[in-house]
C-alpha cells in the first residue's frame, strides 16, 4: 500500500528543464533522536515529524549536506555565487533543539574545501572527514589539532564520502566506488563501472552518477545510483546488486535505514523538486 501525505506547504521548485538539473541535489537524510528527520530541496531545510508533520525548519539556505551531531544540533552549509563574477562564497550554520539557529563559520568567499577547517562527514570517534578538489582528488582527514592528512584519490571529481565500520572511508567518483585508508594515505578502486548494474536513464553529469550512500545496521553499504535510478547494494564481501528501483521521473540522491528498520529515501525528480520516501519491511510506501 502506498500512502501520499499532504501538506499546506508549497515545496519551492527549482527552475530546470526537463530531462537535466541545474544543481547538484542535496545527498543527506538524517534522524535526530527523538526520530525527527531532516533533508534539504536546495531552497529550504525540512522537517519530518515523527507523526509525519512536515515544516520549514531552516528558510531559504542552499544546502547539499547536512550533519546531525550526538547532542541533535543540526549543522548545514548556504552556498551562493555572486551573478556578476562567478565568485562562490559559502557559511556553515546550526540549528539548535531549540530552535535557534546561528552560524558557526560566517559568509566567506570560495568553497568549503578550500579551506579544510570543517567536514559534514563523521566517523564513529566524531573525526571529520572532507572531500578536496583544489590541488588534484583527495581525502581529507580534519584532526583535533587541526592537523589536516590528505590521501590522493585514484579518480576525478569525487562527490560523497562515508566511514565505514573497518575505519576506512568509501568514496563515490563517476561510477567507481573507492575505499579509503586514511591511517596508511592509501586509496583504490573497490567496484569499478557500477553502471553495468544500473544503466543511465536520465540526463546526470558524470560526477553525479553515484551520490549519497548509507549502511544499515548488518554493515551493509547501500549506494545512491543518482543517474540510474537506482540503489546499489554492497555486500560484506563485496559483492554489488540492484537493491531497488524509483518510479519513472524520479532518482535517489540519499537515504538511510531507521533504528525500526524502515528505509528512508531522498529522491529528485527530472524537474528538480525533492521528497522523501519511506519503505516498510512490507513493502507499505509514504511518500511526504
Amino acid at each position: 500500500m502506498r500512502k501520499l501525505l499532504h501538506t499546506t506547504i508549497v515545496i519551492l521548485v527549482l527552475g530546470a528543464p526537463a530531462g537535466a538539473l541545474a544543481q547538484r541535489p542535496s545527498v543527506s537524510l538524517v534522524m535526530d533522536s527523538r526520530g525527527s528527520v531532516y533533508y534539504s530541496d536546495l531552497s529550504n531545510v525540512w522537517r519530518i515529524s515523527p507523526t509525519g508533520h512536515r515544516s520549514i525548519v531552516v528558510l531559504a539556505v542552499h544546502a547539499r549536506q547536512l550533519y546531525l551531531d550526538p547532542e541533535d544540533r543540526l549543522f548545514g552549509e548556504d552556498l551562493s555565487t555572486n551573478d556578476i563574477t562567478g565568485q562562490p562564497f559559502h557559511r556553515i550554520w546550526r540549528l539548535d533543539p531549540d530552535g535557534s539557529l546561528r552560524d558557526v563559520i560566517p559568509r566567506r568567499a570560495g568553497n568549503l574545501w578550500d579551506y579544510g577547517d570543517f567536514g559534514f562527514v563523521r566517523d564513529r570517534a566524531g573525526v571529520p572527514y572532507a572531500l578536496h578538489h583544489t590541488g588534484g582528488a583527495a581525502l581529507a582527514r580534519l584532526g583535533a589539532t587541526g592537523r589536516v592528512s590528505r590521501t590522493t584519490l585514484p579518480r576525478p571529481d569525487p562527490a560523497v564520502a562515508l566511514p565505514l565500520p573497518d575505519g576506512r572511508v568509501a568514496v563515490t567518483a563517476g561510477w567507481d566506488l573507492l575505499r579509503v585508508d586514511p591511517r596508511r594515505q592509501h586509496a583504490s578502486v573497490w567496484l569499478a563501472n557500477l553502471a553495468r548494474l544500473v544503466p543511465r536513464v536520465g540526463e546526470v553529469e558524470e560526477r553525479d552518477a553515484l551520490l549519497g550512500m548509507w549502511l544499515d545496521r548488518d554493515g551493509r553499504l547501500y549506494v545512491a545510483a543518482y543517474a540510474g535510478a537506482a540503489v546499489i547494494v554492497v555486500e560484506q564481501d563485496g559483492s554489488a546488486s540492484v537493491a531497488m528501483r524509483s518510479p519513472d521521473g524520479w532518482s535517489p540522491t540519499g537515504g538511510m535505514v531507521a533504528p525500526d528498520g524502515r528505509l528512508w529515501l531522498l529522491e529528485y525528480s527530472t524537474a528538480g523538486q525533492a521528497r522523501v520516501r519511506r519503505i516498510a519491511g512490507d513493502g507499505e510506501e509514504t511518500v511526504f
